[in-house]
């Protein structure tokens, strides 16, 4: 498989709007799928259980993609899905940060099943990202909104107690492309 980067468009970037494909040298191949069903796209994660790829689409939608750029399940859309970031959890579904929510809902990667709230709404002012460590701890990085909210922390979240996250990083220079990474090393080190 290509590279793949998502582009985002409009008012969450200066892109195209669409899932670029690249050489593994740098090279642009182009468009990797042409589906009008991708817009804006965000979260993109790879299942390889089954070689799929989770696509969060702008478009209120999560996409499950062939390695031949064919869409083989789509959620349809979600009213006010407004997905972020994507990831797979300990548990094999597929995560997906709600940015107008301010949290976190899983999914199972048939799409048969509704959503299902990992986190309270509005558990953060501004998510950049999330990960899970190795012991099923949630971590989710929050950042500054265009509006200038936010917190610039990163929260652990136990599977036992989800509502009660620790503050495990507050830092004014938190980035979003390593804050996750960033708090997996730190919490090694406790």
């Amino acid at each position: 498989m290509p590279l793949l980067v998502t582009s985002a468009s409009g008012a969450n970037g200066d892109g195209f709007g669409a899932l670029l494909s690249f050489e593994l040298d740098g090279t642009l191949r182009g468009t990797f799928t042409d589906d009008d069903r991708i817009v804006d796209p965000r979260g993109l994660a790879v299942d390889p259980q089954e070689n799929l790829l989770f696509l969060n689409s702008g478009a209120d939608r999560v996409l499950a993609i062939s390695s031949h750029g064919r869409i083989v399940r789509d959620t349809g859309r979600i009213e006010g899905l407004n997905p972020g970031g994507g990831n797979f959890g300990p548990d094999g579904r597929y995560f997906v940060g709600l940015r107008s929510e301010r949290t976190i809902v899983a999914l199972s990667t048939s799409f048969d099943a509704a959503l299902e709230h990992v986190l309270p709404p509005r558990v953060v002012p501004f998510p950049r990202g999330f990960a899970f460590g190795q012991d099923g701890r949630l971590f989710l990085a929050s950042g500054i909104g265009p509006t200038g909210q936010g917190d610039n922390t990163i929260l652990a979240f136990t599977p036992a107690t989800p509502i009660k996250p620790s503050r495990l990083v507050a830092d004014p220079e938190l980035s979003p492309p390593r804050s996750c990474n960033r708090a997996q090393r730190q919490y090694r080190r406790l």
